[in-house]
Order: C-alpha cells, then sequence, then structure tokens
C-alpha cells in the first residue's frame, strides 16, 4: 500500500481527473450500484437544498430509495437541555433520535442530519456542518468509486480499518484514530472500503466550505492512544485561529479546512474533566463516541450529540466536560455561530 502525507494549509494538490459534481435533490438517493457512471449535466444542476449521498458497492443489490421525509417529533423532555448560563444555548441530540440506514447487507449507518433518501427539515445543518454519518461497515465490502466537489470531508476511524483511494492516487489503510481529509474542491472521486474481515466504524463529517472551486487535497494522519488520552487532540484546523483552551495537544502541520471551524477529539479515564469555553459568536457540536460525559450537567450516552451555541456577542460561554464512570471517547466541533 501507497502512503499519503498530510498536506500543510498553503498545499494544494491538483487533481487528476475529470471534475464531478454532487447528486442534485432528483438523484440524491442512496444508490445500491457496482459501479456509478453520474452524467455530468445532470449532476450540475445541483440545488441548495440538495440532501447528499454517497454510493455503495461490493455486491449491494437493492434499488435506490425515494426520499423519505421523517416524522420523528422532538420531544423537549429527551432532545432538549437548557444551559444554567443565559447565554447559551444546549440541545441534546439522543442516539434514538438518529435516523438508522440499513440498505444494504453490509452497512449500518447513523445520521445526525438529512441525507440519502432521508430528509428532515428540522435537521438540515449546524451552522457550517452538513453531515455526520456513524458508519458501520462489514468487512470485505465498503462504498464504491463516487464523486464529491465543493465540501470538505474527513472520516475519523473509531475500530477496524478503513481504505482510501481516489482520483489523485492516493490510497492507503488506517486504524483506530487515525483522520482521513478530503477537500473536494473543484471535483474528485473516492472510494472506501473495509479491506480487513472485521467490522470497521468509523465518523464521516461534511463542512460546508467558505470559498467554492479550490483546487482539491487529501491528507491523514495516524495518531497513538496517548495522543488523545486525558487531553483534547487538535485533530483538524481551520483557516482561524484556534480555540485557547488548555490541555491541548496540537498538531503542527495538520491538515487546514477551508472554513472557520476546528475538530477536537478525546479518549479520557473515569471522571477525568475539560473545561472549555466558547467565545463571542461560537457554537461546537459535541458527539459522545464512547463512553459516557456530562457537558454541563446534561448527560450524554454513547452515539449521542449535543448541539451548543453561544447566544452572546460579547462574552464566553463556559462548557465543562466531564467523564462518565465507564471513561469517555468523543469529538467536539468548533465553528463560527450561523
Amino acid at each position: 500500500r501507497r502512503h499519503s502525507r498530510p498536506l500543510p494549509c498553503t498545499k494544494r494538490s491538483p487533481c487528476q481527473s475529470k471534475p464531478h459534481y454532487l447528486l442534485s435533490r432528483l438523484l440524491s438517493q442512496r444508490c445500491i450500484l457496482r459501479s456509478h457512471s453520474p452524467n455530468p449535466r445532470m449532476l450540475a444542476a445541483r440545488l441548495p437544498s440538495s440532501l447528499p449521498s454517497r454510493v455503495l458497492a461490493s455486491g449491494a443489490t437493492a434499488a435506490p430509495r425515494a426520499i423519505r421525509t421523517s416524522t420523528k417529533s422532538n420531544m423537549v423532555s429527551t432532545d432538549t437541555a437548557s444551559s444554567s448560563q443565559p447565554h447559551g444555548l444546549l440541545t441534546r441530540k439522543p442516539a434514538g433520535s438518529l435516523e438508522v440506514s440499513k440498505p444494504t447487507w453490509w452497512l449500518e449507518s447513523r445520521f445526525h442530519f438529512s441525507f440519502a433518501g432521508w430528509h428532515d427539515p428540522d435537521r438540515m445543518n449546524f451552522g457550517a456542518l452538513r453531515v455526520v454519518n456513524d458508519d458501520l461497515v462489514k468487512g470485505k465490502a465498503g462504498f464504491g468509486r463516487h464523486p464529491h466537489r465543493d465540501f470538505e470531508i474527513f472520516s475519523y476511524i473509531v475500530d477496524g480499518k478503513l481504505s482510501h483511494k481516489d482520483s489523485l492516487g492516493n490510497y492507503e489503510s488506517l486504524g483506530r484514530g487515525a483522520v482521513q481529509y478530503l477537500s473536494a474542491g473543484t471535483g474528485i472521486s473516492h472510494a472506501e472500503m473495509n479491506d480487513d474481515t472485521e467490522p470497521t466504524r468509523f465518523l464521516q463529517i461534511w463542512l460546508s466550505p467558505d470559498k467554492r472551486g479550490v483546487e482539491p487535497q487529501y491528507g491523514s494522519r495516524e495518531h497513538e492512544t496517548e495522543a488523545r488520552h486525558n487531553r483534547l487532540l487538535h485533530l483538524l484546523q481551520g483557516n482561524t485561529p484556534a480555540p485557547t483552551w488548555k490541555n491541548v495537544n496540537e498538531q503542527p502541520g495538520a491538515d487546514c479546512l477551508h472554513q472557520d471551524a476546528h475538530v477536537y477529539v478525546s479518549e479520557n479515564d473515569p471522571n477525568v474533566v475539560h473545561d472549555i469555553s466558547l467565545g463571542p459568536k461560537r457554537q461546537a457540536y459535541l458527539i459522545c463516541i464512547e463512553g459516557g460525559l456530562r457537558a454541563n450537567g446534561v448527560e450524554l450516552k454513547m452515539r449521542d450529540a449535543l448541539e451548543v451555541v453561544n447566544t452572546s456577542d460579547s462574552q464566553s460561554l463556559d462548557l465543562q466536560l466531564a467523564s462518565g464512570s465507564s471513561g469517555s471517547h468523543f469529538m467536539i466541533i468548533e465553528m463560527a455561530r450561523a
């Protein structure tokens, strides 16, 4: 296998294939095919409200699904918790409220936001954050080659291994704690496969870029557990200064998102506490990957998420993240307030 090296913020890699485009609303179904040959003219008609989707491969046989509108209600008693601070808004998204998609024998996905054949008008995005998918992929299967354009996409591997191959010539397989970053820009195609025999779990996250039409690039980095153990690992940096939080493991030369957003992960022993703050006009999306934690008194279990918004234009919002009795593994995406 050939490994790609992390790309600094100032470096770009030229795209070696013809640009492809995201599926339009009429085509924003989760296609289950052995191969995919999109019509560029049709794909160029992407609407702002179109739903992202991916191509499935490796023996899938089911037919494409039509867009389905969610009927789930957001009950205040289960989905919402209020911060004790007057300028903070915390909204809990329990794992049970996520859309579970099982389009084929080898894939089980949990959608935090509208994706593929599932549409919920109340879950379209959270600021620049457009997609959070918690994917379980069985061995010797995965997502066949498919195109992307004008999205910042990264995958964080939780268990197993994930192989990446793209039109820039990159190919590698990475394991737990690694991150694969793709800036789709003017157009790139790639495949994500589980070439191993054991299941793979990974989070795939898409952010809207702050500008369209950048040159595509790919980068990755592997991290030992120690890098995120009882501290915050700065996994991906944005194009603005990072928060001045304590107990952060900075990563010089980390890949740079085309967005005002910063991504951190942390894996903690029981009862470990992180005290951070969101600056004025900032917000964050917190994902409990494993274990459990409390955020300003709001309890989060495995696969729960929390939207945190600092509603103040002048004051910071303090946020305490306390690991539960079984420890915690979480991701926090800090970004500009919508």
